[in-house]
């Protein structure tokens, strides 16, 4: 079974029952700067800040508590060292250290018996108690709690009754006396309830919270440690935040919802972690090691059970050592170490007998009963001092009431005496009691008078009040037109600025429209107009053409059909690339499937060879379409050039350099000018068929899909183009 924490409360003065905040610690810092003199003051000041960083930050803590003792000790302030030193002890508890907290209790405990401070000797007591708990020291800490209780009683302070209540029943719980450990925890609940302290209800849930879990009643326990955890959270208890975490992390455990539980032991170890708390760290990595080993990942158990079993042997806590070496026996038997397996076991029996063994069991037991008997003593002795008080009033009363008769006698004269002198000043007294009653009733009328002014002013405040919330109420409805006004300013700035955008965009578009029809005009001009003429001849003036005539014009007008065509096409293709909205398609896309499409493509090129290389096999990343159509473009141009060349040779390479993907086409043709070069690299070059067009298109589509090319040629021997994309990660 999965170890949780056990939910300790400290008895400290004035317990915080709220979160501390940023605000509270720069206010007691403020107040800490003005107060210089080293007097009982800065001293209060201190430990104040002790107290203020306890729940958040032990180092703080101890660091306050420290400066505040040696104030004290200065000063000769007696109470300030005795919570100086209590304070130590609490931060030295927080991070674990137990030698050094039970060390300064013990001298906070003799400051507070020298100077009679009920208070703080059950603060010390009880924190005494909670550190043997701890520690497995079960007698020794019963006996302290009992102390305490005793001084509580008397002095009737819920809170010390209410926290040792609770300490008492996390010994009953180790000791698995469930039943009398959830009455204690039910007990301090009530008390804790009834005086509203926050952080001793928390504790409190927590604890009943693990006698269900030791219990096995799993669900029940979540739901105890998730409203402990609420509570902690609302006061920023990040010791109780980290403890119950750890337990929510146990009941998931139990309940097999693994990945639940490693979340919550991670927190808990950060927080215990950033607190430097060496016990909740330990447990921490006890949870940890379990999870790891419950998953089967033996040598992670391995790494945090031996982090966790060591610093628990640092600190002296003698169950958590128990738990951690039981898990490393099941870890190295899963290892096949079974030597390493056989002595974790053994020191595990140990330390179980050690804990569990009946003396502890016996010495509990002889202190219940002494505890009973001195309180029924206590109880019979204060009955007897209760009757021998009455009997004593009784004689007094005897005594006084004799007095009484012989003094009577003697004033029974006096009486007669007095009486009549009372008569005649009744009189007397009558007729200044009219004159009184006059003088009354005058005041009675001023006082009416006062009442109605009273009245009438109140009236007006409250007018003016209602007028105060009219104006108020203008002003807020004035702020929120203004705001809405200026949402709407914003909203119509941003609208502006798109349209603007828009605006340039579609003057864009214009421009390149433009430049289009442009080229078109151009381009397209001069074929038409040579065919329209050579049919009007034809038409008109059939006799005027001679058969070689007419052939030599049908040649011509043939070629300029052909141009006029490939023009078409190119000039449609590229303003495909130009239509609103239109994006490059980007996928893998293999080589040699492109090299296969321009080989049934220019199937017939008569004289001129045609050749690819792919010797890696590689693909590239782009749209398909716009790279088939530059390719396309380039193989067409390579196969215009060297048409008239009797052995034309075209060679198409795939290579990869450097982190690049380069497509290269080499021809042996004549080459290209300078002009046509250009057209690649200005975007600003007008250019018409004869002069590139095919180039302009090849250059615009290699920029939508971010391809960079390049040309090396030279006039007479031939060019070289390439395409280079960078390699897909």
């Amino acid at each position: 079974m999965k170890k949780t924490y056990l939910s300790f409360l400290l008895l400290l003065l004035a317990v915080l029952c709220h979160a501390q905040n940023t605000t509270v610690y720069d206010k007691l810092l403020d107040e800490l700067s003005k107060k210089t003199k080293e007097d009982t003051a800065r001293a209060n000041v201190l430990l104040q800040l002790a107290k203020a960083y306890y729940m958040s930050s032990p180092a703080k803590t101890l660091e306050y508590s420290q400066q505040a003792s040696q104030l004290s000790e200065k000063i000769i302030y007696k109470k300030g060292l005795a919570d100086g030193h209590r304070f130590q002890a609490i931060a030295y508890y927080s991070m674990g250290n137990f030698k050094d907290a039970q060390l300064f209790l013990t001298k906070s405990l003799a400051v507070n018996e020298e100077i009679k401070n009920n208070t703080g000797i059950m603060a010390c007591l009880s924190m005494l108690g909670t550190v043997n708990t701890v520690q497995n020291n079960y007698p020794a800490a019963l006996n302290y709690y009992q102390k305490v209780i005793r001084l509580g009683e008397k002095s009737k302070e819920d809170l010390a009754m209410g926290v040792t209540y609770t300490n008492m029943g996390v010994i009953y719980s180790e000791m698995k006396n469930y039943d009398l450990a959830l009455k204690y925890f039910q007990d301090g609940l009530d008390i804790n309830t009834k005086i509203k302290s926050q952080i001793g209800i928390a504790g409190s849930l927590a604890n009943i919270g693990n006698v269900f879990f030791q219990t096995k009643n799993y669900e029940k326990a979540l739901s105890y440690y998730q409203n402990a955890l609420s509570k902690n959270i609302e006061i920023d208890n990040k010791l109780g935040i980290a403890r119950e975490y750890g337990n929510i992390a146990s009941a998931y455990s139990e309940l097999k919802n693994y990945p639940e539980a490693f979340s919550n032991y991670k927190k808990a170890l950060e927080i215990n972690e950033g607190i430097k708390n060496k016990k909740g760290i330990a447990v921490s990595l006890q949870g940890i090691g379990k999870y790891f080993l419950v998953n089967k990942d033996y040598n992670s158990a391995l790494t945090f059970t031996r982090r966790a079993n060591n610093l628990a042997y640092e600190i002296k806590v003698q169950d958590i050592q128990k738990e951690t070496f039981d898990n490393l026996s099941r870890i190295y038997e899963q290892l096949g170490k079974m030597d390493s397996a056989y002595i974790s076991f053994r020191k595990y029996t140990e330390l179980k007998d050690n804990i569990d063994n009946e003396n502890n069991r016996k010495q509990i037991s002889r202190l219940e009963i002494q505890y009973e008997f001195d309180t029924k003593e206590e109880k019979y002795k204060t009955a007897e001092l209760l009757a021998n008080e009455k009997l004593n009033q009784q004689r007094l009363m005897l005594a006084l009431n004799q007095a009484n008769l012989t003094k009577s006698q003697k004033e029974r004269d006096l009486i007669r005496l007095n009486f009549l002198k009372t008569q005649s000043e009744l009189k007397s007294e009558k007729l200044e009691k009219l004159a009184q009653e006059k003088q009354l009733a005058l005041v009675g009328k001023e006082i009416e008078l006062n009442r109605k002014e009273i009245l009438i002013n109140k009236i007006s405040l409250e007018a003016n009040k209602r007028q105060k919330w009219y104006y108020i109420l203008g002003l807020g409805l004035l702020s929120i037109i203004g705001g809405l006004l200026f949402w709407q300013n914003q909203i119509r700035k941003k609208t502006n600025t798109t349209l603007l955008h828009l605006n340039s965009e579609l003057d864009e578009a214009n421009k390149i429209k433009a430049k289009f029809f442009a080229i078109l005009s151009h381009d397209l001009r001069s074929p038409v107009a040579n065919l329209i003429s050579f049919l009007h001849l034809q038409k008109e003036n059939p006799d005027l053409l001679t058969e070689e005539i007419k052939e030599r014009n049908q040649q011509k007008i043939t070629a300029s059909a052909e141009d006029l065509l490939e023009n078409m096409e190119s000039m449609l293709l590229w303003s495909k690339g130009q239509m609103e909205n239109f994006r490059p398609q980007v996928k893998q896309i293999a080589i040699n499937e492109v090299f296969e499409y321009l080989q049934k493509f220019f199937a017939d090129t008569g004289h001129i060879k045609i050749s690819f290389e792919n010797k890696d096999n590689l693909s590239v990343s782009t749209d398909e379409d716009y790279l088939k159509t530059i390719m396309q473009n380039l193989t067409n141009n390579a196969i215009k050039v060297l048409k008239t060349s009797s052995n034309g040779i075209i060679h198409w390479k795939a290579e990869q350099q450097k982190g690049q993907i380069i497509l290269s086409i080499t021809d042996n043709g004549s080459g290209i000018s300078a002009q046509q070069i250009a057209s690649l690299y200005d975007e600003n070059t007008i250019i018409g068929s004869k002069s590139g067009l095919g180039l302009y298109l090849i250059r615009d589509l290699a920029k939508a899909i971010a391809c960079k090319v390049s040309v090396k040629s030279t006039l007479g021997l031939g060019s070289e183009f390439q395409l280079v994309f960078m390699e897909a990660v």
